[in-house]
């Protein structure tokens, strides 16, 4: 009722002030995209070049006073639904520091095939993870070099006791008509 008295008062009408209203709406939503899709796009582009502020190489080296631990992530670039058909699968490795205080210190990520050879090395040097921060690693769709039964190992370390890093890896594939996503879980194997 109130739009209908003001449209009769500054002499505009019913169905453009309408209009007018979906254009700011529009360009109030467009706005907000465009925000959300250049800091998707900035952090895709730190991700490309490993140029994070929460992630930083590292000079220290990592001795026998360092608590160590190394997990074990299954991951799986295709799986198999018939004996010769498979789906590929994109892989996303994802390292979280789960302590409010304390950095960890990320000395290697490496990526194995299914017969145990190594295909990538994503660090060559110990990395700082500051607290509560998470890195992640991309293995793209067509990348089938791991197969059906690859694996990263990631090798971490610490100064003091800090709360258990989570390491997990997630697999997706969302093209055509199936739509399918599996997280595996980062296993301690010392």
């Amino acid at each position: 009722m109130l739009v209908y008295y003001l449209s009769l008062y500054s002499g505009v009408t019913l169905k453009s002030l309408f209009k007018t209203i979906i254009f700011i709406i529009f360009v109030i939503v467009f706005c907000g995209c465009e925000d959300g899709l250049k800091q998707t796009q900035n952090e895709t582009t730190k991700k490309q070049t490993n140029t994070y502020n929460h992630f930083k190489v590292s000079d220290i080296i990592i001795d026998e006073n360092y608590k160590k631990s190394e997990f074990y992530v299954p991951v799986y670039s295709h799986i198999f639904y018939a004996q010769d058909r498979y789906l590929k699968l994109a892989i996303t490795l994802s390292i979280r520091n789960t302590d409010l205080e304390k950095d960890l210190y990320v000395q290697s990520i490496d990526y194995y095939n299914t017969e145990g050879k190594l295909v990538k090395q994503f660090i060559k040097q110990a990395h700082i993870l500051e607290p509560m921060a998470s890195v992640d690693y991309v293995v793209n769709l067509d990348d089938m070099s791991g197969g059906s039964g690859a694996n990263f190992l990631i090798n971490v370390a610490s100064k003091n006791d800090i709360t258990q890093p989570i390491v997990q890896a997630i697999m997706i594939n969302n093209s055509g008509n199936s739509d399918l996503c599996f997280i595996t879980q980062g296993i301690i194997i010392k």
